[in-house]
Protein backbone atom coordinates (compact mmCIF):
# COMPACT_ATOMS: atom_id res chain seq x y z
CA UNK A 1 0.00 0.00 0.00
CA UNK A 2 1.37 3.42 -0.99
CA UNK A 3 1.87 5.93 1.83
CA UNK A 4 -0.82 8.57 1.46
CA UNK A 5 1.44 11.48 2.35
CA UNK A 6 3.64 10.69 -0.66
CA UNK A 7 0.65 10.52 -3.00
CA UNK A 8 -0.67 13.79 -1.60
CA UNK A 9 2.75 15.46 -1.92
CA UNK A 10 2.86 14.56 -5.60
CA UNK A 11 -0.70 15.72 -6.16
CA UNK A 12 -0.01 19.06 -4.43
CA UNK A 13 3.11 19.73 -6.49
CA UNK A 14 1.34 18.97 -9.76
CA UNK A 15 -1.47 21.38 -8.89
CA UNK A 16 0.94 24.02 -7.58
CA UNK A 17 2.98 24.12 -10.80
CA UNK A 18 -0.21 24.15 -12.84
CA UNK A 19 -1.28 27.30 -10.98
CA UNK A 20 -4.21 25.63 -9.21
CA UNK A 21 -2.86 26.19 -5.68
CA UNK A 22 -2.08 29.66 -4.36
CA UNK A 23 -1.16 28.89 -0.74
CA UNK A 24 0.44 25.62 0.31
CA UNK A 25 -0.80 25.87 3.90
CA UNK A 26 -4.37 25.47 2.68
CA UNK A 27 -3.38 22.41 0.65
CA UNK A 28 -1.58 20.86 3.64
CA UNK A 29 -4.62 21.41 5.85
CA UNK A 30 -7.02 19.92 3.31
CA UNK A 31 -4.89 16.78 3.00
CA UNK A 32 -3.70 16.33 6.56
CA UNK A 33 -6.98 16.34 8.48
CA UNK A 34 -6.72 12.54 8.36
CA UNK A 35 -2.99 12.45 9.12
CA UNK A 36 -0.95 11.86 12.23
CA UNK A 37 1.34 14.79 13.19
CA UNK A 38 4.32 12.79 11.89
CA UNK A 39 2.70 12.21 8.49
CA UNK A 40 1.82 15.89 8.17
CA UNK A 41 5.41 16.84 8.95
CA UNK A 42 6.66 14.51 6.23
CA UNK A 43 4.18 15.90 3.70
CA UNK A 44 5.16 19.50 4.44
CA UNK A 45 8.88 18.71 4.40
CA UNK A 46 8.65 17.03 0.99
CA UNK A 47 6.65 19.76 -0.72
CA UNK A 48 8.59 22.66 0.80
CA UNK A 49 11.87 20.97 0.00
CA UNK A 50 11.09 20.46 -3.67
CA UNK A 51 9.83 24.03 -4.11
CA UNK A 52 12.95 25.41 -2.42
CA UNK A 53 15.41 23.26 -4.39
CA UNK A 54 13.60 22.65 -7.68
CA UNK A 55 16.37 24.00 -9.91
CA UNK A 56 19.08 22.05 -8.07
CA UNK A 57 17.05 18.84 -8.13
CA UNK A 58 16.43 19.28 -11.86
CA UNK A 59 20.16 19.77 -12.42
CA UNK A 60 20.83 16.53 -10.55
CA UNK A 61 18.20 14.70 -12.59
CA UNK A 62 19.73 15.90 -15.87
CA UNK A 63 23.00 14.12 -15.04
CA UNK A 64 21.05 10.87 -15.47
CA UNK A 65 18.34 12.06 -17.87
CA UNK A 66 19.56 14.33 -20.69
CA UNK A 67 15.97 14.49 -22.02
CA UNK A 68 14.55 15.59 -18.66
CA UNK A 69 12.39 18.36 -20.16
CA UNK A 70 10.46 15.84 -22.29
CA UNK A 71 9.10 13.96 -19.27
CA UNK A 72 5.47 14.54 -18.25
CA UNK A 73 5.04 16.75 -15.14
CA UNK A 74 3.83 13.87 -12.98
CA UNK A 75 7.10 11.99 -13.55
CA UNK A 76 9.28 15.07 -13.11
CA UNK A 77 7.61 15.86 -9.79
CA UNK A 78 7.76 12.26 -8.59
CA UNK A 79 11.50 12.20 -9.31
CA UNK A 80 12.02 15.54 -7.58
CA UNK A 81 10.25 14.23 -4.50
CA UNK A 82 12.15 10.94 -4.57
CA UNK A 83 15.52 12.65 -4.96
CA UNK A 84 14.73 15.14 -2.19
CA UNK A 85 13.74 12.35 0.17
CA UNK A 86 16.92 10.39 -0.62
CA UNK A 87 19.05 13.46 0.04
CA UNK A 88 17.40 14.88 3.15
CA UNK A 89 15.25 12.25 4.89
CA UNK A 90 18.26 10.36 6.12
CA UNK A 91 16.35 8.26 8.65
CA UNK A 92 14.39 6.54 5.89
CA UNK A 93 16.34 3.63 4.32
CA UNK A 94 17.24 4.56 0.72
CA UNK A 95 15.92 1.26 -0.69
CA UNK A 96 12.54 2.03 0.91
CA UNK A 97 12.49 5.52 -0.60
CA UNK A 98 13.14 4.13 -4.09
CA UNK A 99 10.53 1.40 -3.70
CA UNK A 100 7.85 3.75 -2.39
CA UNK A 101 8.25 6.33 -5.17
CA UNK A 102 8.16 3.62 -7.81
CA UNK A 103 4.86 2.47 -6.29
CA UNK A 104 3.52 6.05 -6.19
CA UNK A 105 4.22 6.40 -9.91
CA UNK A 106 2.48 3.07 -10.52
CA UNK A 107 -0.53 4.23 -8.46
CA UNK A 108 -0.83 7.32 -10.68
CA UNK A 109 -1.26 5.05 -13.69
CA UNK A 110 2.22 5.78 -15.09
CA UNK A 111 3.28 2.14 -15.41
CA UNK A 112 5.34 2.80 -18.56
CA UNK A 113 7.64 5.11 -16.56
CA UNK A 114 8.20 2.75 -13.62
CA UNK A 115 11.53 1.37 -14.99
CA UNK A 116 12.83 4.88 -15.67
CA UNK A 117 11.93 6.19 -12.20
CA UNK A 118 13.47 3.14 -10.58
CA UNK A 119 16.68 3.51 -12.61
CA UNK A 120 17.15 7.22 -11.90
CA UNK A 121 16.55 6.88 -8.16
CA UNK A 122 18.85 3.84 -8.00
CA UNK A 123 21.57 5.87 -9.71
CA UNK A 124 21.16 8.68 -7.18
CA UNK A 125 21.25 6.11 -4.38
CA UNK A 126 24.47 4.64 -5.77
CA UNK A 127 26.26 8.02 -5.37
CA UNK A 128 24.25 9.06 -2.33
CA UNK A 129 27.10 10.00 0.00
CA UNK A 130 28.55 12.46 -2.52
CA UNK A 131 25.14 13.89 -3.38
CA UNK A 132 24.26 14.38 0.29
CA UNK A 133 27.54 16.14 0.98
CA UNK A 134 26.80 18.56 -1.86
CA UNK A 135 23.17 19.06 -0.83
CA UNK A 136 24.24 20.11 2.68
CA UNK A 137 25.62 23.31 1.10
CA UNK A 138 22.53 24.16 -0.92
CA UNK A 139 20.80 27.47 -0.52
CA UNK A 140 17.25 28.20 -1.58
CA UNK A 141 16.62 28.79 -5.30
CA UNK A 142 15.69 32.44 -5.93
CA UNK A 143 14.45 34.07 -9.12
CA UNK A 144 17.37 35.83 -10.81
CA UNK A 145 15.80 39.28 -10.41
CA UNK A 146 15.34 38.85 -6.64
CA UNK A 147 18.80 37.44 -6.07
CA UNK A 148 20.25 40.39 -8.00
CA UNK A 149 18.26 42.85 -5.86
CA UNK A 150 19.39 41.33 -2.58
CA UNK A 151 22.95 41.15 -3.87
CA UNK A 152 22.88 44.96 -4.20
CA UNK A 153 22.19 45.40 -0.48
CA UNK A 154 24.03 42.43 1.06
CA UNK A 155 27.70 41.44 0.72
CA UNK A 156 28.23 38.24 -1.26
CA UNK A 157 29.16 36.20 1.80
CA UNK A 158 26.11 37.39 3.72
CA UNK A 159 23.84 36.70 0.76
CA UNK A 160 25.08 33.10 0.83
CA UNK A 161 24.26 32.92 4.56
CA UNK A 162 20.77 34.25 3.83
CA UNK A 163 20.11 31.71 1.06
CA UNK A 164 21.34 28.86 3.24
CA UNK A 165 19.21 30.07 6.14
CA UNK A 166 16.08 30.22 3.98
CA UNK A 167 16.74 26.63 2.89
CA UNK A 168 16.41 25.37 6.47
CA UNK A 169 13.11 24.19 7.97
CA UNK A 170 11.30 27.10 9.63
CA UNK A 171 11.31 27.38 13.43
CA UNK A 172 8.03 27.25 15.35
CA UNK A 173 7.30 30.20 17.63
CA UNK A 174 4.33 30.78 19.88
CA UNK A 175 3.02 33.92 21.54
CA UNK A 176 2.18 33.41 25.20
CA UNK A 177 -1.26 34.79 26.03
CA UNK A 178 -0.10 36.87 28.97
CA UNK A 179 -3.70 37.83 29.70
CA UNK A 180 -4.11 34.28 31.01
CA UNK A 181 -0.71 32.80 31.85
CA UNK A 182 2.95 33.66 32.34
CA UNK A 183 5.83 32.45 30.18
CA UNK A 184 7.39 30.24 32.84
CA UNK A 185 4.10 28.60 33.79
CA UNK A 186 3.28 27.82 30.14
CA UNK A 187 6.76 26.41 29.59
CA UNK A 188 6.22 24.01 32.50
CA UNK A 189 2.83 22.88 31.16
CA UNK A 190 4.23 22.24 27.68
CA UNK A 191 7.25 20.43 29.12
CA UNK A 192 4.88 18.05 30.91
CA UNK A 193 3.49 17.17 27.46
CA UNK A 194 6.96 16.51 26.09
CA UNK A 195 7.18 19.84 24.25
CA UNK A 196 10.38 21.71 25.21
CA UNK A 197 10.58 25.45 24.66
CA UNK A 198 12.98 28.31 25.14
CA UNK A 199 12.62 32.04 25.50
CA UNK A 200 13.44 34.37 22.63
CA UNK A 201 14.64 37.96 22.48
CA UNK A 202 11.02 39.14 22.56
CA UNK A 203 8.98 39.14 25.74
CA UNK A 204 6.17 36.61 25.53
CA UNK A 205 7.60 34.77 22.52
CA UNK A 206 8.76 31.15 22.89
CA UNK A 207 10.47 28.88 20.38
CA UNK A 208 9.08 25.36 20.73
CA UNK A 209 10.42 22.01 19.58
CA UNK A 210 7.31 20.33 18.26
CA UNK A 211 5.34 19.69 15.12
CA UNK A 212 2.67 22.28 14.44
CA UNK A 213 -0.11 19.71 14.29
CA UNK A 214 0.90 18.18 17.66
CA UNK A 215 1.15 21.62 19.25
CA UNK A 216 -2.36 22.73 18.26
CA UNK A 217 -3.82 19.51 19.63
CA UNK A 218 -2.78 20.35 23.20
CA UNK A 219 -5.32 21.44 25.85
CA UNK A 220 -3.25 24.60 26.35
CA UNK A 221 -3.93 25.65 22.76
CA UNK A 222 -7.64 24.88 23.11
CA UNK A 223 -7.72 27.01 26.26
CA UNK A 224 -6.19 29.97 24.44
CA UNK A 225 -3.01 30.02 26.52
CA UNK A 226 -0.84 30.53 23.43
CA UNK A 227 -1.05 31.23 19.71
CA UNK A 228 1.42 30.07 17.01
CA UNK A 229 2.96 33.24 15.59
CA UNK A 230 6.28 33.91 13.89
CA UNK A 231 8.82 35.91 15.86
CA UNK A 232 9.04 38.61 13.17
CA UNK A 233 5.30 39.17 13.34
CA UNK A 234 5.55 39.57 17.11
CA UNK A 235 8.38 42.09 16.75
CA UNK A 236 6.08 44.24 14.59
CA UNK A 237 3.43 44.28 17.33
CA UNK A 238 5.98 45.35 19.91
CA UNK A 239 7.17 48.18 17.63
CA UNK A 240 3.60 49.54 17.58
CA UNK A 241 3.94 49.67 21.39
CA UNK A 242 0.29 50.48 22.23
CA UNK A 243 -0.64 51.67 25.71
CA UNK A 244 -3.58 50.75 27.92
CA UNK A 245 -6.58 52.97 27.29
CA UNK A 246 -5.53 54.10 23.81
CA UNK A 247 -7.56 53.92 20.62
CA UNK A 248 -5.64 51.66 18.23
CA UNK A 249 -6.40 50.50 14.68
CA UNK A 250 -5.14 47.34 13.02
CA UNK A 251 -5.82 47.90 9.32
CA UNK A 252 -5.64 44.89 6.98
CA UNK A 253 -5.64 42.69 10.09
CA UNK A 254 -6.03 39.32 8.34
CA UNK A 255 -7.05 36.64 10.84
CA UNK A 256 -5.77 38.84 13.67
CA UNK A 257 -2.49 37.43 14.95
CA UNK A 258 -1.06 40.91 15.47
CA UNK A 259 -4.46 42.21 16.63
CA UNK A 260 -4.46 39.85 19.60
CA UNK A 261 -0.89 40.78 20.47
CA UNK A 262 -1.80 44.46 20.43
CA UNK A 263 -4.72 43.72 22.78
CA UNK A 264 -2.33 41.92 25.14
CA UNK A 265 0.11 44.82 25.12
CA UNK A 266 -2.81 47.14 25.95
CA UNK A 267 -3.68 44.95 28.92
CA UNK A 268 -7.13 44.40 27.44
CA UNK A 269 -7.94 48.06 28.17
CA UNK A 270 -8.85 50.66 25.56
CA UNK A 271 -10.38 50.32 22.12
CA UNK A 272 -8.90 48.31 19.25
CA UNK A 273 -10.45 48.39 15.78
CA UNK A 274 -9.54 45.49 13.48
CA UNK A 275 -10.43 45.72 9.79
CA UNK A 276 -10.16 43.38 6.85
CA UNK A 277 -12.07 43.22 3.61
CA UNK A 278 -12.61 39.44 3.78
CA UNK A 279 -15.46 38.24 5.98
CA UNK A 280 -13.87 34.82 6.47
CA UNK A 281 -10.83 36.36 8.13
CA UNK A 282 -12.94 38.46 10.47
CA UNK A 283 -14.92 35.39 11.49
CA UNK A 284 -11.67 33.57 12.30
CA UNK A 285 -10.57 36.58 14.38
CA UNK A 286 -13.83 36.52 16.35
CA UNK A 287 -13.21 32.88 17.23
CA UNK A 288 -9.65 33.63 18.33
CA UNK A 289 -10.91 36.51 20.48
CA UNK A 290 -13.31 34.23 22.33
CA UNK A 291 -10.66 31.61 22.93
CA UNK A 292 -8.05 34.16 24.03
CA UNK A 293 -10.28 36.21 26.33
CA UNK A 294 -9.69 39.42 24.37
CA UNK A 295 -12.50 41.91 25.01
CA UNK A 296 -11.44 45.24 23.51
CA UNK A 297 -11.31 44.38 19.80
CA UNK A 298 -14.05 45.65 17.49
CA UNK A 299 -13.64 43.57 14.32
CA UNK A 300 -15.29 44.76 11.12
CA UNK A 301 -15.38 43.74 7.48
CA UNK A 302 -14.02 46.88 5.86
CA UNK A 303 -12.11 47.73 2.70
CA UNK A 304 -9.15 49.78 3.89
CA UNK A 305 -9.02 51.59 0.54
CA UNK A 306 -12.33 53.24 1.45
CA UNK A 307 -12.42 53.94 5.17
CA UNK A 308 -15.66 55.68 6.32
CA UNK A 309 -15.37 59.23 7.62
CA UNK A 310 -16.62 58.14 11.05
CA UNK A 311 -13.16 56.67 11.63
CA UNK A 312 -11.16 59.76 10.62
CA UNK A 313 -8.86 61.20 13.31
CA UNK A 314 -9.74 58.55 15.95
CA UNK A 315 -6.52 56.55 16.30
CA UNK A 316 -3.74 57.18 18.78
CA UNK A 317 -1.81 54.46 16.92
CA UNK A 318 -2.43 52.67 13.66
CA UNK A 319 -0.79 49.56 12.27
CA UNK A 320 -0.99 48.98 8.52
CA UNK A 321 0.39 45.50 7.90
CA UNK A 322 -0.11 45.81 4.17
CA UNK A 323 -0.61 43.09 1.56
CA UNK A 324 2.72 42.42 -0.13
CA UNK A 325 4.76 39.94 -2.15
CA UNK A 326 5.39 37.86 1.04
CA UNK A 327 9.01 37.30 0.04
CA UNK A 328 10.13 37.57 3.65
CA UNK A 329 8.24 34.37 4.44
CA UNK A 330 9.78 32.02 1.88
CA UNK A 331 11.40 29.83 4.53
CA UNK A 332 7.84 28.81 5.49
CA UNK A 333 6.04 29.69 2.26
CA UNK A 334 8.39 29.06 -0.68
CA UNK A 335 5.44 29.22 -3.10
CA UNK A 336 5.73 33.02 -2.81
CA UNK A 337 8.77 32.71 -5.09
CA UNK A 338 6.59 31.25 -7.84
CA UNK A 339 4.12 34.13 -7.79
CA UNK A 340 6.38 37.15 -7.34
CA UNK A 341 7.69 39.04 -10.38
CA UNK A 342 9.07 42.55 -10.78
CA UNK A 343 5.67 43.57 -12.16
CA UNK A 344 3.71 42.03 -9.26
CA UNK A 345 6.06 43.79 -6.81
CA UNK A 346 5.32 47.12 -8.52
CA UNK A 347 1.60 46.41 -8.26
CA UNK A 348 1.97 45.64 -4.56
CA UNK A 349 3.87 48.89 -3.99
CA UNK A 350 1.14 50.88 -5.73
CA UNK A 351 -1.54 49.27 -3.53
CA UNK A 352 0.53 49.83 -0.38
CA UNK A 353 0.87 53.53 -1.12
CA UNK A 354 -2.89 53.83 -1.68
CA UNK A 355 -3.55 52.09 1.64
CA UNK A 356 -1.16 54.44 3.45
CA UNK A 357 -2.92 57.49 2.01
CA UNK A 358 -6.27 56.22 3.26
CA UNK A 359 -4.95 55.13 6.66
CA UNK A 360 -3.37 58.56 7.21
CA UNK A 361 -6.86 60.03 7.65
CA UNK A 362 -7.60 57.69 10.56
CA UNK A 363 -4.72 58.90 12.73
CA UNK A 364 -5.30 61.87 15.02
CA UNK A 365 -2.75 64.72 15.19
CA UNK A 366 0.35 63.60 17.13
CA UNK A 367 -0.72 59.97 16.65
CA UNK A 368 1.60 57.23 15.37
CA UNK A 369 1.43 55.31 12.08
CA UNK A 370 3.28 52.01 11.71
CA UNK A 371 3.72 50.52 8.23
CA UNK A 372 4.90 46.92 7.97
CA UNK A 373 5.30 44.35 5.21
CA UNK A 374 6.64 40.79 5.33
CA UNK A 375 8.92 41.36 2.39
CA UNK A 376 12.31 42.96 1.71
CA UNK A 377 12.09 44.28 -1.84
CA UNK A 378 13.18 47.89 -2.18
CA UNK A 379 10.00 49.03 -3.95
CA UNK A 380 7.67 47.72 -1.23
CA UNK A 381 9.80 48.96 1.67
CA UNK A 382 11.98 52.04 1.38
CA UNK A 383 10.45 52.95 -1.97
CA UNK A 384 6.89 53.08 -0.61
CA UNK A 385 7.90 54.71 2.68
CA UNK A 386 9.89 57.51 1.04
CA UNK A 387 7.18 58.14 -1.56
CA UNK A 388 4.62 58.47 1.24
CA UNK A 389 6.87 60.88 3.13
CA UNK A 390 7.38 62.97 0.01
CA UNK A 391 3.63 63.21 -0.51
CA UNK A 392 2.83 64.24 3.06
CA UNK A 393 5.80 66.54 3.56
CA UNK A 394 5.87 68.28 6.95
CA UNK A 395 2.60 66.60 8.01
CA UNK A 396 4.58 63.42 8.68
CA UNK A 397 7.72 62.86 10.76
CA UNK A 398 9.76 59.67 10.69
CA UNK A 399 10.22 58.25 14.19
CA UNK A 400 13.11 56.14 15.41
CA UNK A 401 11.96 53.01 17.31
CA UNK A 402 12.54 53.27 21.04
CA UNK A 403 14.82 51.00 23.06
CA UNK A 404 16.69 47.95 21.84
CA UNK A 405 15.27 46.75 18.53
CA UNK A 406 15.84 43.21 17.26
CA UNK A 407 17.02 43.52 13.69
CA UNK A 408 18.69 46.38 11.84
CA UNK A 409 17.73 50.05 12.01
CA UNK A 410 18.82 52.19 9.07
CA UNK A 411 17.75 55.80 8.72
CA UNK A 412 14.94 55.11 11.17
CA UNK A 413 13.57 52.14 9.21
CA UNK A 414 13.61 48.64 10.74
CA UNK A 415 14.73 45.65 8.66
CA UNK A 416 14.25 42.13 10.01
CA UNK A 417 16.34 39.88 7.77
CA UNK A 418 15.45 36.17 8.08
CA UNK A 419 19.03 35.09 8.79
CA UNK A 420 19.51 37.62 11.60
CA UNK A 421 16.73 36.47 13.94
CA UNK A 422 15.81 33.18 12.24
CA UNK A 423 12.30 34.46 11.62
CA UNK A 424 10.24 35.83 8.73
CA UNK A 425 11.64 38.93 7.05
CA UNK A 426 9.89 42.23 7.74
CA UNK A 427 10.24 45.94 7.05
CA UNK A 428 8.79 48.51 9.48
CA UNK A 429 8.46 52.28 9.22
CA UNK A 430 7.09 54.46 12.04
CA UNK A 431 5.79 58.02 11.64
CA UNK A 432 4.19 60.66 13.81
CA UNK A 433 1.37 62.68 12.27
CA UNK A 434 1.84 66.40 12.87
CA UNK A 435 -1.02 68.73 13.77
Amino acid sequence: MVDRYRRDALSILIRLYEGRIAFLDQAYTACSLRYSPHERDLLVSLVRGVVKFREKLDTLARTYLPKWERLPPVIQNALRLGMFQLLFHTRVPPFAVVHEWVEVVRSFGQVAFVPLVNAVLRNVERDLAAHRAQAEKWGIDLPAWLEAEWRRVLPEEELHVLLRSLALPPPLYIRVNTLRIGEEELQKLLAQRGIPSRRSRISGALEVVSSYSALVRTPEYAQGLFYPQDLGSQVVGHLVAPKSGEVVVDACCGVGGKTLLLAQLMGNEGKLFAWDKKKRRIEVLKGLMRRSGVLIVQPEVLNCLRIPERFWFVADRLLLDAPCSNLGTVRRNPEALLKATPESVRQCASLQLELLREAFQVVRPQGLMVYSVCTLTWEETVGVAEAFEQEKGPALVRVEPEGEVPGRVRDGFVFLWPHDLFCDGFFVAIWRKKA
